[in-house]
């Protein structure tokens, strides 16, 4: 067998082995990719804490009232109920306020913890460094082979 016919049969197999590697490598990284976007994600829970509160708005009595008694009785609780609603509407406020605060904590987390899996990804993070160049390198040598097999049937 002539140097020529060598060189060709040693090109024809890089090229063809550099393609085949390029090609399972392109599926595997689609796999990858599919197995990246359908893997359970971490999410945060939020910090804050339910907090319920019964008002107490019963009022029991062991005698009976005259009703001049219980007119009085109203008129000072007409009296204190705009404080006792502003008091309950700040409670409210900073319950919610808290809760909120909670909420975006947990969201950030979760987004940030997202966005650094998929940036890791991205990089390459979660395959070698290699991986994706040897097919192309096989092809590229073959390519070199093969122009070396030109130039030693030309001489």
């Amino acid at each position: 067998m002539s140097a020529a016919a060598t060189l060709y049969a040693i090109s024809a197999v890089l090229e063809v082995g550099g393609i085949v590697k390029t090609v399972w490598d392109i599926r595997n990284a689609r796999q990858n990719l599919r197995d990246f976007i359908r893997r359970p994600r971490h999410v945060y829970a939020s910090d804050a804490a339910v907090a319920a509160e019964a008002y107490n708005v019963g009022v029991v009595t062991s005698e009976p009232k005259a009703l001049e008694q219980r007119v009085e009785d109203l008129e000072e609780w007409k009296r204190t109920l705009p404080e006792a609603l502003d008091r309950r509407d700040r409670e409210v406020v900073t319950r919610l306020e808290t809760r909120l605060q909670g909420d975006l904590d947990a969201s950030r987390r979760t987004v940030q913890a997202q966005l650094m899996e998929v940036s890791e990804y991205l990089e390459g993070g979660l395959q070698s460094a290699t991986v994706s160049y040897w097919g192309p390198a096989a092809l590229f040598v073959g390519v070199v082979v093969g122009f070396c097999g030109n130039l030693a049937a030309l001489g």
